[in-house]
């Protein structure tokens, strides 16, 4: 069993994981709610979690809107992220043939309506790049 965080560009989870240090060099904006944080949560327990993977908001966000668009599944934000990890880690050849994986969806699209699923918003912060043909193959 191995289990992989997804952590925000902008969050201290990763470099903190790997490090033990909280670096306040690594704090900057991001967008992605609910995932990431500036600060050390102590409810989580770092020994459980084999390692960290960072995603950007950019693709988390196509991500989410691809799955909302080719399977019918209405994610957030914090879904399309997990998802994006996952084709990190593909990508990487991280799993083999024999692997089973299990990725957690924890939100739902509809609070997102006004962002992630709105193509001005989109715009906005300069998200304008679309889930790529090569992603959409690793899934």
């Amino acid at each position: 069993l191995e289990i992989i965080g997804i952590d925000a560009y902008g969050s201290v989870l990763q470099k903190y994981h790997e490090t033990g240090v909280l670096d306040p060099d690594e704090i900057y904006p991001y967008r992605i709610e609910g995932l990431g944080k500036n600060l050390i949560p102590t409810a989580t327990d770092f020994s459980v979690i084999d390692r960290f993977v960072k995603v950007t908001d950019q693709d988390s966000a196509w991500v989410a809107r691809f799955l909302a668009q080719k399977e019918g599944l209405f994610m957030g934000y914090t879904s399309g992220a997990a998802l994006q990890g996952l084709i990190q880690l593909q990508e990487e050849k991280h799993f083999n043939q024999n692997s089973e994986v299990v990725v957690i969806f924890p939100d739902h699209g509809s609070r997102y309506m006004s962002k992630v699923y709105n193509d001005k918003w989109m715009q906005d912060q300069g998200f304008t790049k679309e889930f790529s043909k090569q992603n959409s193959k690793t899934l």
